[in-house]
């Protein structure tokens, strides 16, 4: 019979406990599957134009595409754990009013920074934090 002493059997269920309470604050994972679809703002940065409030982002089985209306942003993607990886894109570039121009640079500013947090999609951009939900 092996002894094993009551600090140890202590530290054991200590040690147990913590790995639980790790495991249950893990994010949420989340499959491409999952994601296809069209998501809209939820939530714009503070002091950006109002036409904030059109961009999309949108994924198919392979690819993620942001935008505005004017121009937009497309590039393969991947998912880690909670994070939506885009290691490349590319964007076109038309003139089109200032306004969606900076609403552009602020997507474009946050689209390889994607995560997922519960329902929504966390877009960090210069501006601040922008948060979508799948369209209707």
């Amino acid at each position: 019979m092996q002894y094993t002493s009551r600090r140890t059997r202590v530290a054991l269920s200590s040690l147990a406990l913590v790995v639980l309470a790790l495991a249950a604050c893990t994010a949420p994972t989340l499959s491409q599957e999952e994601l296809i679809g069209t998501w809209v703002v939820s939530q714009s940065p503070a002091d950006v134009p109002a036409e904030f409030g059109s961009a999309t982002i949108e994924f198919t089985d392979e690819h993620a595409f942001a935008g505005a209306g004017c121009n937009g942003a497309s590039g393969p993607y991947s998912v880690v754990g909670n994070r939506i990886r885009i290691d490349f894109w590319a964007a076109s570039e038309v003139g089109c009013d200032p306004n969606l121009h900076e609403v552009e640079d602020l997507l474009y500013s946050g689209f390889t920074g994607l995560s997922v947090d519960g329902e929504e999609i966390v877009m960090p951009t210069s501006a601040g934090e922008a948060r979508f939900i799948r369209e209707g």
